[in-house]
């Protein structure tokens, strides 16, 4: 261990005495997309950069070309000289590249994560953002969030200009290829990535459910639930990375609190490892490395904890070497047990080989060689590979835990047939308790499938409202999100229908909370029959007000229907007053003005008199 230790650190030491700080070059690049049509091309290579200024599409209009730096995307600004000064992650630039094309068509660009604010124009239009860009941290306002871009350009050459700020991160600028080509090729290309990490994220987390069903009738084996835990905590980072859907599901999530979740899934994984293998293997895996392991995790978790971002993201690095040492040492262990022949220890030794070269990918993706020196960036091209890796590592324990129960399964069958040689008058003993064996395994599938269906009606209920089968405020949130995205990206009208009950609360206390309920139930009834579009959406805000989210609705349609369901609940003897609202998005709204303006328009028709739809 001792050995390796040294090695290892012998190794990095090496390799960042090799790298040197990137020289800003003299050179303009230029993507043409003319030759080539059938794939989406990396917008790599160099950029015009201009540091400590933030330009918009005007200001080049004024300016000398010969004034601008040029530094290599992808890649992070650190390290960069420039005007003789060493440039760290803090800061703001402005990127400006070119984009040959036809001189006619839409052209579509996927922008992954920029760290950590952006702004983006192409040929003078402002088609994308995320944060909010600033020329010191007070100003600024961090944020992971993949897009998809779509622009129509008339000119031969179409500019790009991106404004990126970072105070929280310890690297900054454009970290990953933006890639640009046809609409049809980005979107294909998102839907693919967001279906693949789905998938990922779907087989470990049923992977680490049915480890835990497992555990939970071998309570003996703990290594059953340490890879239980390492498969559902790696399938939860999963979608905090790549394509990171958790963002794109809760864009307003706070980027400190989601990137301490990423970092902490990570650290938290190396030791759940480690677990997981001392369990498997306690006679050659001693308490003390565990012991240090859990010290290591404990300490650099605590500093994730209480620290932010821009502090602990400098000693990321730190724990990559600790984890390429932990790494190191459990492959010395596997080697060592397959020399011993071990059953199913070949099918895991296999799957942690396939594990830790995609763990080792991902370190080097993430770590400041690829950010901050370009190594290796024309070899690996993509990150967040170690989920795969789990994936592989999952089936192949998945093998080695069938060869174990199919060998105890062997030596019951031998039992059983030395006990009808020495007694055939057991026959029918034996002939009961292999059937009983047959049950008992029929039952664990039963219960198995059992689980899985009770799950599925779970997720179910859990998005419905209980009394009146509506969809509910959480179900409501989500849908609204998506579709605000969808209205954002087709410039499309979205509209919102706030409805409350007028008087509910005399109503309640006149005929009683049963008749209350009752009318809720009435109440939702109908708009259930009114609201008839499979995309609109009828939801339980709360109490007794409802939600009514209309897509691709203008005002005047909105009003319609609300006058119409104002209508239809005044039959059944109680009415409604109703806000409503209607908006297209635009970067520089957000889903809660058109929430606020719905109601305030309900408040203003409660104040008007009630019975009445108010916008």
């Amino acid at each position: 261990m001792r050995k390796l230790a040294v090695i290892g650190v012998m190794g990095i030491l090496i390799i960042m005495m090799l790298m040197k700080p990137v020289e800003a070059s003299e050179h303009k690049h230029l993507v043409d997309l003319r030759h080539n049509k059938d794939s989406l091309q990396p917008l790599e290579g160099l950029w015009e950069f201009y540091w400590n200024e933030l330009l918009e599409p005007e200001d080049f209009r004024f300016r000398s070309v010969e004034s601008a730096e040029h530094v290599l995307i992808p890649g992070a600004w650190n390290g960069y000289l420039i005007n003789g000064k060493q440039l760290t992650g803090d800061g703001y630039a402005t990127y400006r590249t070119f984009v040959r094309t036809d001189g006619e068509g839409i052209i579509a660009f996927k922008i992954p994560r920029i760290l950590t604010a952006y702004r983006m124009w192409v040929s003078g239009e402002e088609i994308a953002g995320a944060g909010r860009v600033g020329t010191c941290r007070s100003e600024s306002e961090p944020q992971y969030l993949t897009q998809q871009a779509f622009v129509m350009v008339e000119e031969d050459i179409a500019e790009v200009i991106i404004q990126v700020s970072n105070f929280n991160h310890r690297s900054g600028g454009i970290l990953e290829n933006i890639y640009v080509g046809r609409s049809e090729q980005v979107l294909v290309s998102t839907k693919n990535a967001l279906a693949y990490e789905l998938f990922l994220f779907g087989s470990l987390m049923v992977i680490g459910v049915y480890h835990l069903v497992l555990y939970y009738y071998r309570k003996k084996d703990r290594a059953l639930l340490f890879f239980s835990i390492y498969c559902l905590v790696i399938g939860l980072r999963t979608i905090l990375v790549g394509e990171i859907f958790f963002i794109q599901v809760y864009p307003n999530f706070n980027w400190e609190i989601a990137h301490k979740m990423q970092t902490l899934s990570y650290y938290s994984a190396v030791l759940i490892l480690m677990l997981f293998f001392r369990e498997m293997y306690r006679s050659y895996v001693p308490a003390w490395v565990v012991n240090s392991c859990m010290v290591t995790t404990g300490i650099f978790s605590f500093l994730v904890l209480v620290t932010p971002a821009r502090v602990f993201n400098h000693i990321n690095p730190v724990f990559q070497v600790f984890t390429i040492l932990v790494s190191g040492y459990i492959l010395v262990i596997l080697f060592r047990i397959c020399q011993k022949k071990e059953p199913g220890t070949l099918f895991i030794a296999f799957g942690y080989a396939i594990l830790i070269f995609t763990v080792f990918h991902d370190l080097i993706y993430l770590s400041i060689l690829m950010s901050d020196y370009q190594f290796l960036n024309h070899i690996i091209r993509r990150g967040n590979l170690s989920s795969f890796g789990l994936l592989v590592f999952s089936l192949t324990h998945s093998f080695a835990l069938a060869i174990t129960y199919a060998e105890l399964f062997n030596k019951n069958e031998k039992m059983t047939s030395e006990l009808i040689d020495l007694n055939e008058n057991l026959e029918q003993l034996v002939e009961r308790r292999t059937t009983d064996l047959r049950k008992s395994y029929q039952k664990i599938e039963e219960q198995k499938h059992a689980l899985e269906k009770t799950n599925r009606k779970l997720e179910k209920m859990s998005q419905k409202d209980a009394l009146t089968k509506v969809w509910n405020r959480r179900y409501f949130d989500e849908s609204f999100a998506s579709e605000w995205q969808r209205a954002l990206r087709t410039k499309s009208p979205i509209s919102l229908l706030f409805l409350d009950i007028d008087d509910f609360k005399d109503y309640n206390d006149q005929y009683g909370h049963q008749a209350g309920d009752d009318c809720l139930v009435k109440v939702a009834k109908v708009l259930q029959e009114k609201i008839k579009r499979r995309i609109d959406v009828v939801a339980r805000y709360g109490g007794e007000e409802f939600v009514v989210l209309l897509a691709n609705a203008d005002q005047t349609g909105a009003i319609t229907v609300a006058e119409e369901l104002r209508r239809a609940v005044e039959v059944i003897g109680v009415t409604v007053s109703i806000g409503v609202a209607s908006m297209i998005p635009s970067l520089s709204k957000s889903p809660e003005d058109l929430i606020r303006a719905a109601d305030q328009a309900m408040y203003l028709a409660k104040k008007s008199g009630k019975n009445r739809v108010e916008s």
